[in-house]
């Protein structure tokens, strides 16, 4: 997953808290400073969490060439030492 893909799920994932957070602490009786504060930190904490997990845990290594190889059928080896413990 390349970083700038990392970097749009960490701000899907702040917008989405700061809109459930802001919205869901005017509805429940705060005034609206206070919901968008709230918000804006939910936003800051959840973003940056996601960025931060994205980034660890996300990247592609650099070895994964040599990790993924394919291999084909034409191996001139195999098959070839079958029967000599027999």
């Amino acid at each position: 997953m390349n970083p700038l893909n990392i970097q749009k799920m960490a701000a899907a994932f702040g917008l989405i808290a700061f809109g459930v957070l802001a919205v869901g602490s005017v509805l429940m009786g705060s005034r609206m400073l206070t919901g968008m504060i709230r918000g804006g930190l939910a936003a800051l904490v959840f973003g940056g969490l996601v960025w931060g997990f994205g980034s660890a845990f996300l990247q592609v290594d650099e070895d994964d060439e040599v990790q993924d190889m394919a291999e084909d059928g034409n191996d001139p080896d195999k098959g070839a030492k079958l029967d000599e413990t027999a």
